[in-house]
């Protein structure tokens, strides 16, 4: 799966999620009821998501890219781990028990998704045994600043009621990223995701609160119009390249997912 085609399912899913595990609202169950694994059919040929009221289906995923979504992290921050990681693709069925799905459907979508995570985080624990540690190294990235002018964006209205609070903040369609209620730290994390930044990319904007922009680039874009001078141009911001420590997680162990 190339990287513009995970950016893609990671805006539809609020992958955004990545900074907020830490602070999300969670529930006191962080466990699947049942996990059904088998490899992926030679017919699956990208990674995909689909979610219900009583289970998540994830096809087509290699263990480097489950080990990733379940501690939030971008792939190239994901260190170690054998080489069938990254050429052995999984369908992951994942059921949730009643008391469980109940509450999920208490939450906000980013405190649903974080959740979801981290019970993912706990069913590759138990079928691939994975273990992992995080170290600081420091590593190229790039500050996301404002430029001469400011922003070119004003903050998100506040919701008007409690379903537009739970209304998706961000969605993709290939070019035109549109986004109604979201932090300048989600638009880092998404810039850190396409190949031509190849960076890990840091909030420095100083700008609180959630925003809402209109940003359109994509995998093909015009050779004249680089992403670095489409942030420029179309939001009044900037990427400043420096060094600093980035948390990376190293896998430790793993194995082949245990038996259904």
């Amino acid at each position: 799966m190339n990287a513009i085609a995970r950016l893609a399912i990671s805006i539809c899913l609020l992958s955004v999620v990545a900074p907020s595990l830490a602070n999300a609202q969670t529930i006191p169950e962080t466990s699947f009821e049942v996990v059904s694994i088998h490899p992926s059919g030679p017919e699956t040929r990208r990674w995909g998501y689909k979610e219900s009221s009583d289970r998540v289906a994830l096809t087509g995923a290699n263990a480097r890219t489950l080990v990733a979504d379940a501690y939030g992290k971008d792939l190239p921050n994901v260190l170690g781990g054998p080489a069938w990681i990254n050429s052995e693709k999984y369908d992951v069925t994942a059921t949730f028990g009643e008391s469980v799905a109940t509450k999920l459907a208490l939450l906000s979508p980013k405190d649903r998704m974080d959740q979801i995570f981290l019970m993912l985080r706990s069913a590759m624990k138990e079928r691939f045994g994975l273990t992992v540690h995080h170290e600081m190294r420091e590593a190229p990235v790039y500050e996301l600043v404002l430029a001469k002018g400011g922003p070119k964006f004003g903050p998100a209205p506040p919701p008007a009621n409690e379903v537009e609070a739970r209304e998706v903040g961000a969605r993709y369609n290939g070019h035109l990223w549109t986004v109604s209620r979201e932090p300048m730290s989600f638009l880092a994390l998404q810039l850190s995701r396409i190949p031509e930044v190849g960076r890990n990319v840091i909030d420095r904007t100083g700008l609180k609160g959630d925003y809402r922009f209109n940003f359109d680039w994509s995998s093909t874009p015009d050779p004249d119009m680089s992403i670095f001078t489409a942030v420029t141009e179309q939001l009044g911001l900037t990427l400043k390249p420096t060094k600093s420590p980035i948390d990376f997680l190293v896998i430790d162990e793993i194995e082949h997912p245990s038996e259904n």
